[in-house]
């Protein structure tokens, strides 16, 4: 199969495009044939290093939409189910491994390319504004890195959650990938 690799901590330029077995699922695991992942801002931090240690080579890639292709025995999932999931070995590649508490279906009318862009992002918003801060259209909320990935779509949920005083802040990254104010 198909994957997107690196073999050390840099820019885009150490990620190789390249033919890797496919890998092989375990009890409680998932085989997903891939159609849509997304690049998240962790990814980039991942590559270049920032964002703990790597084991070499490394896969990329936080989440993933696409088609089940094999499942353990007793799974509740079957071959064939349309989902989004979150591997625990990257997403760069054609077929990915998951662990069953981190899948889930996605219903027909949602097209593989709408639903990879939700996961990640969307949901880490959607815990912070309704289930950790339970803002309420009164409150006056701050989110900080608002123009990244989950401070967009805080700003998003807010303003459809109600609220009517919402403040955003953003800075530069320096060279070591941390903001700068």
């Amino acid at each position: 199969m198909k994957a997107v690799i690196q073999n050390e901590f840099g820019d885009a330029n150490v990620l190789f495009y390249t033919e890797i077995e496919i890998p092989k699922i375990h009890e409680k695991e998932v085989l997903i044939k891939t159609e849509y992942t997304s690049v998240n801002y962790a990814d980039i931090k991942k590559r270049m290093g920032n964002k703990g240690e790597g084991k070499f080579p490394l896969t990329l890639g936080l989440d993933v939409a696409g088609t089940i292709e094999e499942v353990a025995e007793g799974s509740p999932f079957s071959v064939g189910d349309r989902v989004i999931a979150f591997p625990e070995d990257g997403s760069y590649a054609e077929y990915v491994v998951a662990n069953e508490q981190l899948v889930f279906r996605i219903p027909d009318s949602l097209s593989f390319k709408q639903a990879a862009t939700a996961p990640t992002v969307s949901i880490l918003a959607y815990i912070l504004i309704h289930e950790i801060g339970q803002v309420r259209t009164t409150d006056t909320i701050v989110i900080h890195s608002a123009a990244g990935g989950v401070g967009s779509m805080l700003v998003q949920l807010a303003k459809q959650a109600g609220v009517k005083r919402i403040i955003g802040t953003v800075g530069n990254l320096n060279k070591e990938g941390y903001v700068k104010i």
